[in-house]
């Protein structure tokens, strides 16, 4: 049996951590003053802080109006939207963005994939650019609107974190990587990605097997991979390896323009 060498961290932060506004380390906060929330919306210090501009989040309900919504935004540059349906939206700053996707499967007596090993050496270029074509579907990369880094800095921070927390596998050569959290019980899968010109001889499904391994060494019993819809060859390989459909979230940007 292969060693993992160094013991995964089983506490890893993701985008989705980053959204959620949680903030990962309150000193890297800029000094702006934090906007009069209305009460439903959720003002982001993180996004705000990493951006550089306000940005807010709320979810779309049954008593959601877009007209109070409108008022309500009006202290923030950037509002992500979250709905369990299709929503039709007429103001100009919205624009559908992402249809959120999350698979699911149980974990019990995973294989063992001895040629993908914990990713041991250096922060590199390499290793960033894969975190970038992980993301290449995006919502902080399809939308144009975001024309100040923000996609680069949001994923190369979210691989700096993965690389300290000793959270990446990789395959030979770093032809691909995936990043891993264990946590009471259950594993996230974070970025994943496969090199262009090593992509169709199966790593991305090598990578994966060994993530489950990894994760059902640790404990957990359950796996998630969130993805976008609109990703059709991660969706069929996730369901090829047996994962089902848990959770589709429709995701909207609002741009305050005024």
């Amino acid at each position: 049996m292969a060693s993992y060498g160094r013991k995964y961290c089983t506490k890893q932060y993701s985008p989705n951590h980053f959204l959620s506004g949680q903030t990962l380390n309150p000193l890297i906060l800029n000094s702006r003053p934090t906007p009069i929330l209305k009460p439903e919306l959720l003002y982001l210090p993180f996004d705000s802080s990493l951006f550089g501009y306000q940005v807010g989040k709320t979810t779309i309900g049954d008593s959601w109006n877009e007209k109070d919504f409108l008022k309500a935004a009006g202290d923030f540059r950037l509002v992500y939207l979250f709905s369990e349906k299709p929503v039709e939206l007429h103001d100009h700053g919205f624009h559908w963005v992402d249809t959120k996707v999350i698979f699911e499967k149980e974990l019990q007596n995973q294989i063992e994939v001895v040629s993908i090993q914990p990713f041991q050496g250096n922060l590199n270029n390499e290793l960033e650019e894969l975190a970038f074509l992980s993301g290449i579907h995006s919502r902080f990369k399809i939308d144009p609107r975001l024309q100040n880094g923000e996609f680069e800095k949001l994923y190369r921070l979210w691989i700096t974190k993965a690389y300290e927390s000793n959270s990446i596998l990789q395959s030979p050569d770093l032809a691909g990587m995936v990043t891993l959290t264990v946590e009471h019980g259950q594993a996230n899968i974070g970025l994943i990605a496969v090199s262009g010109e090593n992509q169709g001889k199966g790593w991305g499904r090598k990578l994966l097997q060994a993530a489950e391994y990894q994760a059902f060494r640790q404990g957990a019993v359950i796996m998630k991979i969130p993805t976008q819809s609109s990703n059709a060859p991660a969706c069929k390989l996730y369901e090829s390896l047996g994962y089902q459909l848990k959770n589709k979230i429709h995701v909207y940007h609002y741009w305050n323009n005024s």
